[in-house]
């Protein structure tokens, strides 16, 4: 399967399920909400594959501005109907990860959780880090995790896809039971956690759910 497919698969996935996925996925992961505590000064906060904006939920508390994007407009449609309903808003638009949409360092703090391992390709995953460098500012702050490689939810899928064709090792893909149906999304799973040596981008494993 080459990556234009699986990219049109995966944005066709999450249309599918998005009311699915957002009734489960209410809650702002931990690691937002303490990197959310470690942001001093108020600014412009993006969230790249922002699903249903849970994890904007910390910033909105706080006043600050916000930006979501997702490629899937189901997603986008359940974010303005899960904010509404907590009596927040946020600016919200489709786009792709590797072409953000946005001016040279305008965000002060870029989200960008367990989103990156959808991307199908190194080199795809690399040039989207790229346009967050780009629009992040100069003393901005960046949060990227990624689900790591062995961790046990993962397991299963693992093995049931070791003779199916992948791009690199670490590539795999999820199931998603709905009405009976199982769907599957592209993860490619990390090693291990590691600094990304490209200004303020940080990528840590993440291990909770």
């Amino acid at each position: 399967m080459e990556e234009t497919e699986i990219k049109k698969k995966l944005r066709e996935t999450w249309t599918i399920i998005a009311d699915s996925w957002t009734h489960l996925r209410t809650r702002p992961l931990s690691e937002v909400i303490d990197f959310c505590s470690s942001v001093d000064k108020k600014g412009l906060v993006l969230d790249i594959g922002c699903g249903n904006c849970r994890n904007l939920l910390p910033f909105l508390e706080r006043k600050f501005p916000c930006m979501g994007f997702d490629f899937s407009r189901s997603m986008i449609r359940e974010a303005k109907k899960f904010l509404k309903r907590r009596g927040f808003s946020s600016g919200l638009l489709i786009a792709d990860f590797t072409r953000l949409p946005f001016t040279d360092k305008v965000f002060d703090c870029v989200l960008f959780t367990r989103a990156l391992h959808h991307i199908p390709t190194k080199k795809a995953r690399i040039e989207t880090l790229k346009e967050v460098s780009r629009t992040i500012k100069v003393n901005g702050k960046v949060l990227v995790t990624v689900w790591r490689r062995y961790y046990p939810r993962f397991l299963s899928d693992i093995f049931s896809n070791l003779f199916e064709k992948k791009f690199e090792f670490g590539d795999t893909w999820k199931k998603w039971t709905y009405h009976g149906e199982v769907y599957k999304r592209f993860y490619h799973l990390y090693n291990f956690s590691n600094l990304l040596k490209n200004n303020q981008i940080c990528m840590i494993s993440s291990i909770s759910w």
